[in-house]
């Protein structure tokens, strides 16, 4: 609809000024946004963008101007879309016409799930990394974000016609293993660990960095077992192999139990091994890479971006060399963007490793490389560490909000006959939009009472919006659905609603174009609520004006599939009873 607004803004200024038209309208980007209640379903600032634009101004004022630019519009649409289209003080508004609030009633039913499709992507191939656990280390809440919002965009793009695929990025090299198997071999009793492998070998890890702060030569010691890692020595690859699978076998509850799709790929760091000499080889061609103090570095001093380390003094990789590696053979695959769901504590990090990619002339446009940087999770006593061992557990996250949600559905709804499966489609509701409701930029402090709360702007609420919708249409089975008179008169709560529906695919759009779930979830949480204010204000089932149940029926039923629609580009099922 706003592009249908722009074309005919640029129609009527062609019409006004046909000389000028072009050079006015190429010099001058205006907005066509959503208003305040009272000023129409969309509003133009074109007159006032557009007229100072003008050599021979076309009215005395932009003011008069936006009266002009509102008369020829609606002589251009001679109310098929808009029944009123009038300038207010230097804006132009627009307001749908009941005929085309009702038609969006039949997109919606001929188009079913995939009602809010766009066309952004256009097909393009991309990559979205996310969820990129660490091996021998147990998941924890931050580990929950990246899941969330990375499964979220993911969704969100494929319905926006991007060829998206994903992947995990296991982190499974570096120094800090070398630590855990200095640890490992100086403390580490085989058959305990095999009892609880991630508990175990996190009790490890995190009592070599309370022995390094008395001995600090443990550091140099760790360092030495990952550089004899990297060098192919048996004993500590056999270690970094079990490491491994016990590994996987925790990082399954994220799939299962939160219900987080598999990625399609599966690179993790030791995977680009092979592929870093490479890397240095074209550092080293470009004259990009310089030893300083016996580290192998790129100087980014005068892009603001301080030393960018490469290979360490002791001869060990970084994770920026992998980091190099990762980008330039994703790109080889035929990915045009790739984007990073990776916290906001990475930023100079990878800002480095964006601009070396640019010096070396595999990063030709900013848009090809997007750091999705999401604020910090952390406790109302402070930030999570693994190292001081003051991490929460995903695990005891998911079963305690599960616990939760059947302890409530056991109060609401008794004879609920799946109770069990139920309950944990509004545990991961519960998880998921308490993430994606906010801001991913912003820092979110961790509340067990504000994230299983089951009122208010919560998935809960939105599921058993859904589930009402669905229990009203089971009792309305047998009534039958006839074609809407599109000259129907409705009631205001009628119009917002079906205003409501309409923005839906320009909802999807915002979302994609930003990278931002939050905007679903607010679009959602204001249906529900118009929705909720619906049912309280006209009768459906009691309404005795067949023509005016039939509407409401076919109007209630198009906000049950958007619901499914949205809930589901959150990763959030949709149950029809609760």
């Amino acid at each position: 609809m706003k592009a249908y607004i722009s074309e005919l803004i640029s129609h009527a200024v062609h019409t006004i000024s046909p000389s000028e038209a072009e050079d006015v309208l190429g010099s001058g980007n205006f907005d066509v946004s959503y208003p305040k209640t009272g000023f129409g379903d969309y509003a133009s600032n074109a007159a006032m963008v557009l007229f100072k634009k003008f050599n021979v101004v076309p009215a005395a004022s932009p003011v008069e101007f936006a009266k002009l630019l509102a008369e020829q519009i609606s002589l251009q649409d001679d109310g098929d879309t808009f029944s009123t289209i009038e300038a207010q003080n230097g804006f132009i508004n627009f307001t749908l016409s009941s005929k085309v609030l009702l038609n969006i009633l039949s997109k919606i039913s001929e188009a079913k799930e995939n009602y809010g499709k766009v066309d952004l992507g256009q097909g393009q191939k991309i990559l979205v990394e996310y969820f990129q656990p660490n091996i021998a280390k147990p998941l924890h809440l931050g580990h929950l974000r990246t899941a969330i919002i990375g499964d979220s965009l993911f969704k969100i793009l494929n319905f926006s016609n991007y060829q998206t695929e994903s992947d995990t990025h296991l982190g499974d090299w570096g120094t800090q293993f070398g630590l855990l198997m200095l640890a490992y071999k100086k403390w580490g009793d085989v058959e305990t660990v095999k009892q609880d492998p991630i508990t175990e070998l996190n009790k490890l890890y995190v009592r070599i960095n309370n022995e390094i702060e008395a001995d600090p030569e443990l550091r140099e010691q760790g360092k030495a077992e990952f550089v004899k890692l990297e060098q192919g020595d048996s004993e500590n690859q056999a270690l970094w192999k079990q490491f491994k699978e016990w590994s996987w076998q925790e990082f399954g509850i994220i799939y299962d139990e939160l219900g987080v799709r598999k990625a399609d790929n599966d690179w993790p760091e030791s995977f680009y091994m092979d592929k870093m000499p490479a890397v240095i080889d074209e550092l080293k061609q470009k004259k990009l890479l310089v030893e300083s103090q016996g580290a192998q570095i790129v100087n980014l001093e005068e892009y603001g971006l301080g030393v960018a380390v490469v290979v360490k003094s002791d001869g060990g990789t970084t994770y920026l060399l992998r980091d190099l590696a990762t980008y330039i053979f994703r790109k080889q695959q035929g990915f045009e963007k790739q984007i990073y769901v990776v916290d906001n504590r990475q930023f100079h990090a990878l800002a480095q490793t964006f601009k070396i990619l640019e010096l070396l002339g595999v990063l030709t446009s900013p848009t090809e490389a997007v750091h999705v940087a999401y604020g910090v999770l952390s406790l109302p006593e402070g930030q999570m560490s693994t190292r001081k061992g003051t991490m929460v557990g995903a695990k005891d996250l998911i079963q305690r909000a599960q616990e939760k949600a059947l302890e409530i559905i056991n109060e609401k709804n008794p004879e609920l006959q799946n109770k069990d499966d139920v309950s944990k489609q509004v545990m991961r509701a519960a998880l998921k939009y308490f993430d994606l409701s906010h801001n991913y930029k912003s820092d979110i402090v961790f509340t067990w009472d504000k994230a299983l709360s089951f009122e208010g702007n919560t998935g809960p609420y939105l599921q058993y919006t859904h589930a009402r919708i669905n229990g009203i249409l089971r009792k309305a089975e047998g009534i039958t659905n006839e074609q809407i008179n599109e000259n129907s008169k409705l009631e205001d709560i009628e119009q917002l609603l079906l205003r409501k529906l309409q923005k839906f695919p320009e909802i999807i759009t915002q979302t994609a174009e930003t990278f931002s779930p939050n905007i679903i979830s607010n679009y959602l949480f204001e249906l529900s609520q118009i929705f909720n204010s619906f049912y309280e204000a006209v009768p459906i089932l009691k309404e005795t004006d067949s023509a005016k149940q039939n509407t409401r029926i076919q109007i209630i039923t198009g906000t049950a599939q958007v619901l499914r629609n949205g809930l589901n580009l959150l990763g959030i099922e949709a149950p029809e009873e609760m």
